[in-house]
């Protein structure tokens, strides 16, 4: 048994004005050669190293391949030239290792460039002409994928994240691959059912830990404990792609093509009929900052999900900073920017050093900027390592780093932002959160994992950007607008599909 691995992987944000071009990717990202793959990932808890590892110890002994790859954060819309770059590389790989059985990917599901809405279904279809119709292709993905009728056309296999804040990395990685030599082995390959639900809910509104998301997830684990049912994913599309027919998804895996039918189905009704469930409850920048004001035990958490670099925002809004500063507010705040002039000119300076600063809108010119007086307090490289859950043991860059202080305002200036809700985005550069009143946090649900242990009020707050909350808003010029919530139908309907070669099902009223 041969198989072959390689990532590709960034969240794709639409509205994000600042393309990711081949030089973005490139700079500071885990772009990998073959030979490094490997090396390069262990002691990470991530999917890549989940499907390694599932590999690694089966039962099967698979020959392992490594193919090229690239992991990119999140940004606005890919070049055309990223996916040509990496397919060009790994199908050098892939003819090297030729004939396989089987390649496994590491995905996001939701990547689009300037030419292909999804373009993991467009790596696929590509690597389908090199390795022919009898290879097993399995991916991993996250629960905010876009998972496409054209991926499900040239794909046989995909596991989603299950947990949102996503905390199973590793062990998505390893059901994907799992799952994969499963197809490859036989006897007889497992279906997998594709259900699109006409629905997109904003990011902030759920989470799998509690309320209606969280009893949904439940009942489908429930669904594989009973039997019958080998995997499911249930995903909410990623709400800041304008794509020309977006929808969410749940697949659902099993060996009998029934039994996937039908709980396929079952599950996206369920969904679909919790739709109402997923409004955020949004509170004003000023409300918070009251709160906060308030001089409460423990930390108030300000959400700025709208300018979250996860997901796929500039990330150098200082909206938030503005209005603490108009108020001249009191609270010990920390706020976190992308600024990398602001960052290097603050290296220039030196630390101790006081001076006028235009912070904000160095990528996204229609973000919120501020011009203030501060003292630069600290200097650093900008490398930490994330204390999780999620992610734990990871090492993150950020570039050029500085701590400036403007009244009780600390803000941390750098070149981009990763690890966005992991506390040491904050802590590893001298800022402690539970010394704070405020904390601004540009993440959606993520951060959770880590803050809840000793954050106070956590408050989702309707801020400016391109990962804004209120998704009716956004500007999107190709999303037709037919589904939830621009339209409520009470009874879609939901026509259940088969990945590849699979029976095709009736429609599941």
């Amino acid at each position: 048994m041969r198989v072959l691995v390689s990532e590709f992987h960034q969240e794709t944000n639409s509205f994000n004005p600042y393309p990711s071009d081949l030089a973005f990717w490139l700079n500071g990202q885990r772009v990998l050669e073959p030979e490094v793959v490997r090396e390069s990932v262990q002691g990470q808890s991530c999917a890549l190293l989940g499907i390694i590892d599932a590999l690694e110890q089966s039962e099967h002994k698979p020959e392992i391949f490594y193919g090229y790859s690239m992991f990119c954060r999140s940004g606005g819309t890919a070049r055309q030239e990223v996916l040509d770059h990496y397919t060009e590389r790994l199908l050098e790989s892939v003819t090297a290792a030729m004939p396989l059985d089987g390649v496994i990917f590491s995905f996001h599901g939701a990547l689009q460039t300037d030419e292909h809405d999804d373009a993991e279904a467009e790596v696929v279809r590509r690597l389908r002409a090199v390795v022919g119709e009898d290879c097993v292709v399995a991916a991993s993905t996250d629960l905010h994928g876009y998972i496409s009728r054209e991926l499900i056309d040239v794909i046989d296999i995909v596991a989603g994240y299950q947990t949102y804040p996503h905390t199973d990395f590793y062990e998505t990685g390893w059901r994907a691959a799992t799952l994969g030599l499963q197809a490859i082995a036989g006897p007889r390959k497992p279906a997998m059912a594709w259900v699109p639900v006409p629905m997109m809910v904003s990011a902030s509104a759920y989470t799998d830990r509690e309320g209606s998301f969280g009893e949904l997830i439940a009942d489908a684990h429930r669904r594989v404990t009973d039997g019958g049912l080998l995997d499911f994913s249930i995903y909410q599309m990623q709400p800041w792609l304008d794509v020309a027919q977006p929808h969410s998804t749940v697949l659902a895996i099993a060996d009998d093509p029934e039994v996937a039918d039908t709980h396929a189905a079952e599950l996206a009704r369920e969904l679909y009929s919790r739709r109402h469930d997923f409004e955020p409850d949004l509170f004003s920048i000023d409300e918070v900052i009251d709160l906060a004001e308030a001089d409460g035990p423990k930390p108030v958490v300000l959400v700025d999900s709208a300018d979250s670099g996860n997901g796929g925002a500039a990330g150098d809004s200082m909206a938030v900073a503005e209005r603490i500063l108009a108020r001249g507010s009191r609270a010990k705040a920390a706020t976190v920017v992308n600024d990398s002039p602001a960052a290097a000119r603050a290296h220039e300076l030196g630390v101790g050093a006081v001076a006028t600063f235009r912070i904000g809108g160095s990528l996204d010119p229609r973000a919120v900027s501020v011009e203030v007086e501060a003292r630069v307090r600290s200097l650093h490289d900008g490398e930490f390592v994330q204390e999780g859950p999620a992610g734990r043991g990871l090492v993150q860059r950020i570039g050029r780093t500085a701590v400036l202080r403007a009244g009780t305002l600390d803000i941390l200036v750098c070149e981009w932002t990763a690890g966005n809700g992991d506390p040491q985005l904050y802590r590893a550069f001298g800022i402690e959160q539970t010394l704070y009143d405020l904390v601004v946090v540009k993440a959606n649900t993520s951060f959770r994992a880590g803050y809840s242990s000793f954050a106070g009020q956590i408050c989702e707050t309707n801020t400016p950007g391109a990962a804004a909350p209120v998704i009716r808003e956004l500007p999107f010029e190709r999303h037709p607008k037919e589904i939830y919530p621009w339209v409520d139908a009470a009874n879609p309907g939901f026509p259940v599909q088969f990945a590849r070669a699979q029976p095709t099902s009736a429609q599941a009223e």
